[in-house]
């Protein structure tokens, strides 16, 4: 009920389907390329209080403006059920093993430190939740399994990001925006990443 004029479409025969498709590649190779193949850039992620100094670069660099947009992505608090900090490379290498012989899933990471501004130290995760409760569900699963020293801790607060994008970049608008540094682009432009649908 929704097609567009139904009667226009034809069912072709293989053969006749190849000669449809050979004329058409053979008449889109002889007719000139006339727009440049454009491209997408993005650089960040940027906190809030850093987005607008990344702006001021780009402008300060000559880029005009509209050339890029500001994009924000809100983000959940993170948790995650963890054992550690340790103290050496081969007290988490051993936790790591006694957790292997549990047939457990675990993940090197950095933990947060106790005090803000702290060096982060190693440790290992047994799993990443979206919610306090869901990662309290876990850490009373890991209990009855036999791991004893584990705890939920917050990796990430609820929060937001932004990025600079250049979703139309011509090949010298890309480039010049891959050679651009500034310290407040950190590490510069990249090409965008996939968004979802």
């Amino acid at each position: 009920g929704q097609q567009v004029r139904p009667d226009a479409v034809r069912v072709l025969a293989p053969s006749a389907a190849q000669v449809a498709l050979s004329k058409v590649g053979a008449a889109s190779a002889s007719r000139p390329a006339t727009r440049p193949l454009l491209q997408c850039l993005e650089a960040g992620p940027f906190s809030p209080a850093m987005i607008e100094a990344a702006e001021r670069a780009l402008a300060a660099a000559g880029l005009p403006e509209g050339s890029w947009v500001r994009t924000k992505q809100e983000l959940a608090a993170q948790f995650a059920v963890v054992l550690g900090p340790f103290s050496s490379r081969d007290a988490l290498q051993d936790k790591r093993g006694e957790i292997g012989r549990l047939r457990l899933p675990v993940e090197v990471l950095e933990l947060p430190g106790a005090v803000a501004g702290a060096t982060p130290q190693a440790g290992l995760a047994l799993g990443r939740y979206d919610s306090r409760e869901a990662a309290d569900t876990a850490l009373a699963g890991f209990n009855q399994r036999g791991v004893r020293s584990a705890r939920v801790v917050m990796l990430r607060a609820a929060g937001s990001e932004a990025r600079l994008r250049a979703e139309n970049a011509t090949p010298e608008q890309a480039e010049q925006l891959r050679s651009f540094s500034a310290a407040a682009l950190g590490a510069g432009f990249a090409p965008c990443a996939p968004t979802l649908r």
